[in-house]
């Protein structure tokens, strides 16, 4: 059982976005970001160097009505109660392209081992890329890339 539950961890972490490159990881598409597993809707906004944007909308939608909406504290947080299911998540901030991610809330064997927290980086235009992830790794790997960018 043991083995079973570590290939369907490892299985669970195959949608990666990032490929081998001489320099180390290498985004491969921003606009083609992955469903994401999560148990609940929370997590933090952030510009794209990684600091925390208060004030940002969030909003959830799920087969074209919202279903929740709310903006992020002091510290960039925000958390939505909706019940399990398929939703489209939109975050959004003057001066800031728009950021959105499609969402599967609801408790799958990765999350319950492992729960994360979302991630939300909103872009300046063109010279970035915005992005939803619950990887620690990624999300240090971005806000670097997007902080040492000229």
């Amino acid at each position: 059982m043991k083995r079973y539950l570590l290939v369907l961890i490892l299985f669970a972490g195959l949608g990666s976005s990032f490929s081998s490159g001489q320099n180390g990881p290498e985004i491969v598409d921003c606009a083609m970001q992955r469903k994401l597993v999560v148990p609940h809707v929370k997590g933090r906004v952030f510009d794209p160097s990684g600091a925390p944007i208060p004030g940002a909308e969030i909003s959830l939608k799920s087969d074209g009505v919202q279903n929740a909406q709310s903006k992020t504290d002091s510290d960039g947080r925000f958390e939505l109660k909706v019940p399990p299911g398929s939703y489209h998540l939109r975050a959004e901030m003057r001066g800031f392209e728009v950021t959105t991610a499609e969402l599967e809330v609801g408790r799958d064997i990765a999350n319950i081992v492992h729960p994360k927290a979302l991630m939300v980086i909103l872009a300046f235009g063109s010279m970035n890329c915005p992005w939803v992830t619950t990887s620690d790794k990624e999300f240090k790997e971005l806000a670097h890339r997007h902080a040492t960018q000229k």
